[in-house]
């Protein structure tokens, strides 16, 4: 028998899909020698039987004597190998007995890991919630991880999982092999709800059904046969590595005790088979897709658009041979390539031979069709591959990637069972990918895909889609500007706007091999920043403040990642909640902002302006490289802590670097690559741009009177009838198509005070609301009011700014000049980023009012404060224009001091020193000082190196004293 290892989302035993199809066994009555297992014919019978059922896995709870796993091997059997503990009592609380339940259970796996009959160890099921609520859920979560690392320490060739269950699903499993549930749902759309649910929680590991049934007693034979046979089809449908029915036999002892009032087996306690066992077995048989399903599944075509991919193409075509579809065609566009990719795909379509499928499932030879074609890009490739498809689906996949035998049987599920036009699934990095491309499969910026819900996706990545060929051709297809990236988001925003869904398949998994060298990583994320930049210009809609704004959640195992979300959870009232909710929400700004473009941009451009600058003034580069070099230093820290945490098996030190330094290289790489797309965008899409751009300057002075606190009025009038509602949901769709639009907020019935709300930076909103009175003869007065009203963040950033102005007086008195000019500098951008967040929201919200009162034929009576619209815009410019002059020439009055007084300092005059006079005992009045105040010469503490009485001093230079101020600088601040 060969050892059973992980293949992406599914088991494999040597080079062939292996599907777990077990049943439980047990647990039975001790005999005198304290194992829980029938007498050795007995169970030599009972895997007999079980394997003429179908079965090829058993499930025991209690570590099983070697002949036990001996008699399984004779059949053919695997066993799943439970090592129970006491997780029903509190472990934690006695060190002890947690340091026991760690050393037995290493005990058990070096005996029994070597036996070919092992499949995996279950090290623990179910520990209870109201145990987890106990000790925490942290704490139990590292307490698995422990033994599952003293586990592997003692088998490291051996797999392992923990067995979950509902009531403590939060729990992170992700150290362990395979993510396990025990799920009894009797209704099959529930079930396969929930198991669309475990697939996001166990991401890219296999998911595993390791309890299923039904109570006969209960139930009766008819209903428990149906139940079970249900729910192992629903468990290989939604993609599960496979299913474990409970149980074998209805005997059962727990506790001390043979319970007799439940009687889950699939025979009785005489070994007579029920209904269930015959059910069970026709499921398994037709795992994971009956015959009849797949006379049903329509043709696809298989698109690979190559563009000098000689390296992998040949591993990418030699998977599609190996797929397990009734029914498709494979069409390869080489891209103008200049290596020998067009030549190998030429020599796969001349092979008639189909590889071996690693299932045991019928298919048939593909079509193969190569097209040569002169380098447009990839959207054009995708096209051209579109028009040749002669399938009801069109499946996309890349060059660099190897697909999984069932694949394309999994990703055409929600096309379908539901009314989606789109598919996707995950893709992961292959164990055998070199060190490097390793590393950066760890860090950010992959392809991933981004769930609205367990089933409906917001994007799918490139390397693994499927659209309907209609649904494509409906929207034109793939836009061709996009020559490098952003196409694949492009089109499932494009779908998604006609009012389309695209669904998710979690087990239509691809290996994508990613960048073999740093240099390769850099390039590949400038490209997809420069997309990006195209994106933000289609679709501004998408885009705050030049990040993308997802309505979904980003799905990926890496730290990075999860650190954007911070999970609530609700266990109801005292933890009883059998299925407990888990809320995700975005994490903080502040949390990822170290790792941010702008932020590792600011620190070192801080750093080089004090080391540029310590010459001339001490303070401020002193303050500029303490801060810059701070926010380096957490931008490192930020990143070593996600190399740390980041799931990396057999990783060396230099791994994890590695994997530190291209997350700090990722950010800067597309910072420049959004830099090179904003100069290089194509026409069409700055004409788009242009086109949403809002322009704000005409809208100052109506910002200006929001900033004073006043409150814009408008009325429109309307022969015809409207509805507030209709208006509002116009205005926030015309709101939300601007370029650079940002969040749009809309009130949900908790405020009475507005209906939609522009954020202003966190420090603030412009709140918008609206009334329609109703006239006679169907006519309409429709009211709008906005205002602007600070938030908490607003108001404690007004009291800082005014600390800091303050703080800045008392340095500018005591003669620090140069941190009190930095003080105002920074509290007068601050300022005016505010002001002109306020005008451009303003303007947003004029823009999209004059749009809907256009498409509904309002007329505009008046709008407030008072002054007319041109004689506002005309004063808002004169004020605009005085408080630039103004802010110009206080700085100006402010810096030309301090600049020359630096000057005199560093660079004296070259006029002759003149010879100080002999120190008199004559009386030296200081002016200006109060009447009569003198200072006498016997006062004046004497050169360290004084001349003798009565002689000159020696001509020197002045020192050169901290915060003095020479008299030339005294007259010119004057």
């Amino acid at each position: 028998m060969q050892r059973i290892g992980v293949d992406g989302k599914f088991l494999r035993a040597g080079d062939r899909r292996f599907l777990v199809k077990g049943v439980t066994y047990g647990t039975f009555a001790p005999d005198r020698d304290g194992d829980q297992y029938p007498a050795l014919a007995t169970v030599r019978d009972d895997f007999a039987a079980m394997a003429a059922a179908g079965f090829n896995t058993v499930r025991v709870y209690t570590p099983p004597p070697v002949w036990v796993l001996d008699e399984a091997a004779r059949a053919g059997l695997r066993v799943m190998i439970g090592l129970p503990w006491t997780q029903h009592v509190a472990f934690l609380d006695d060190r002890d007995l947690a340091d026991s339940i760690r050393r037995d259970v290493v005990r058990h796996v070096r005996a029994l890991a070597d036996h070919p009959a092992a499949l995996m160890f279950a090290l623990g099921n179910e520990v209870p919630p109201s145990v987890v609520r106990w000790h925490g859920p942290g704490r139990v979560e590292r307490f698995l991880r422990a033994l599952c690392d003293d586990a592997r320490a003692a088998a490291p060739e051996a797999l392992f999982t923990y067995v979950n269950y509902p009531p403590t699903s939060y729990l992170d499993l992700s150290p362990f092999d395979v993510c396990a549930f025990n799920v009894y749902l009797h209704r099959e759309n529930d079930l396969r709800g929930y198991l669309r649910q475990l697939q996001s929680v166990a991401g890219h590991k296999p998911l595993l059904l390791a309890e299923a049934g039904a109570d006969s007693v209960r139930e009766g034979h008819e209903a428990q046969a149906a139940i079970t046979a249900t729910h192992v089809r629903a468990a290989f449908a939604e993609g599960a590595c496979g299913a474990v029915a409970f149980a074998w036999t209805d005997e059962w002892w727990r506790g001390g005790f043979d319970v007799r009032d439940w009687s889950f087996g699939l025979v009785d306690r005489g070994r007579r088979p029920k209904p269930a066992l015959a059910a069970v077995s026709r499921a398994f048989a037709d795992a994971p897709f009956s015959p009849e399903d797949r006379s049903r599944w329509p043709k696809v075509s298989v698109v690979v658009c190559a563009f000098n991919a000689a390296e992998t193409i040949d591993e990418c075509l030699v998977s599609l041979d190996a797929l397990d579809y009734p029914d498709y065609e494979v069409i390869v566009v080489n891209d103008g390539s200049t290596d020998r990719t067009g030549e190998l795909a030429r020599a796969w379509a001349r092979d008639d031979r189909r590889a071996s499928r690693g299932v045991d499932a019928p298919g048939c030879r593909p079509a193969k069709h190569v097209l040569d074609v002169a380098n447009g890009g990839l959207s054009r490739a995708r096209n051209i591959g579109l028009e040749q498809a002669s399938g009801e689906i069109v499946a996309y996949t890349d060059a660099d990637v190897r697909v999984d035998p069932l694949w394309l049987a999994y990703l055409v599920q929600p096309l379908l069972t539901s009314d989606v036009v789109g598919s996707g699934g995950p893709n992961v990095v292959p164990a055998d990918d070199p060190r490097i491309a390793q590393s950066v499969a760890r860090a950010p910026g992959g392809p991933t895909h981004v769930l609205l819900d367990d089933r409906i996706a917001e994007h799918v990545p490139g390397c693994n889609m499927a659209f309907r060929r209609d649904a494509l051709l409906a929207i034109g297809g793939f836009n061709p500007i996009y020559l490098r990236a952003g196409d694949d988001v492009d089109v499932c925003w494009r779908l998604q706007a006609r009012g389309w869904k695209i669904g998710f398949s979690p087990a239509a998994i691809v290996w994508h091999r990613h960048r073999a060298t740093v240099r390769a990583y850099w390039r590949q994320q400038a490209g997809y920043g420069e997309g990006e930049t195209w994106l933000a210009l289609k679709h501004p809609d998408k885009f705050v403040g030049g990040d993308m704004l997802w309505r979904g959640r980003i799905y990926s195992p890496l730290p990075f990642v999860r650190a954007l979300y911070r999970a609530r959870l609700n266990t109801g009232v005292w933890g009883t909640a059998p299925f407990p909710s888990v809320y995700n929400s975005g994490a903080s700004g502040l949390s990822f902002l170290p790792t941010s473009a702008g932020w590792i941009v600011m620190s070192l451009a801080l750093i080089a302006f004090g080391a540029l600058t310590h010459w001339l003034a001490r303070d401020a580069s002193r303050a500029a490289l303490l801060i810059g070099c701070a926010g380096l230093v957490a931008t490192i820290v930020r990143c070593l802590k996600f190399a740390r945490d980041v799931e990396y098996s057999g990783a060396r030190l230099r791994d994890r670097l590695l994997v530190a330094w291209l997350h700090i290289v990722q950010p800067l790489a597309r910072l420049r690559g959004r830099i090179r797309g904003h100069f290089a965008a194509p026409s069409e899409l700055a004409e788009h741009a242009a086109a949403t751009t809002v322009r704000w300057l005409p809208s100052i002075g109506r910002g200006l009177a929001l900033t004073a606190g006043l409150r814009l009025d408008r009325r429109f009038w309307t022969e015809s009838w409207t509805s507030l509602p209709a208006l509002l949901d116009q205005l926030v769709t015309a709101l939300r198509r601007q370029r650079g639009a940002g969040r749009v907020d809309v009130d949900e019935g908790w405020s009475q005070s507005w209906d939609v709300a522009l954020p202003i930076g966190g420090l603030g909103r412009l709140e918008a609301r609206g009334l329609v009175e109703e006239h006679a003869r169907g006519a309409c007065l429709v009211r709008t009011s906005s205002r602007v009203r600070p938030t908490g963040g607003g108001i404690v950033g007004i009291f800082a700014m005014a600390g800091a102005i303050a703080a800045a007086m008392i340095l500018e008195d005591a003669g620090r000049t140069m941190p009190s000019l930095a003080i105002v500098l920074v509290c007068a951008l601050a300022l005016f980023w505010t002001l002109r967040r306020i005008v451009l929201a303003s303007a947003r919200m004029q823009a999209a009012l004059a749009e809907v009162a256009e498409a509904n034929a309002l007329i505009l009576l008046d709008e407030g404060p008072s002054l007319k619209p041109a004689l506002a815009g005309v004063a808002a410019g004169t004020l605009q224009a005085s408080f630039v002059i103004a802010i110009g020439a206080f700085f100006i009055m402010t810096a030309a001091p301090t600049v020359w007084d630096a000057a005199d300092d560093y660079f004296p005059s070259h006029q002759p020193q003149q010879a100080a006079p002999a120190l008199v005992s004559k009386p030296i009045v200081v002016s200006p000082v109060p009447a009569r105040a003198t200072v006498t010469a016997r006062s004046i503490p004497p050169p360290k190196s004084a001349p003798p009485h009565g002689k000159a001093l020696a001509p020197h230079t002045p020192l050169r004293t901290h915060g003095t101020v020479s008299p030339q600088g005294e007259r010119r601040r004057t």
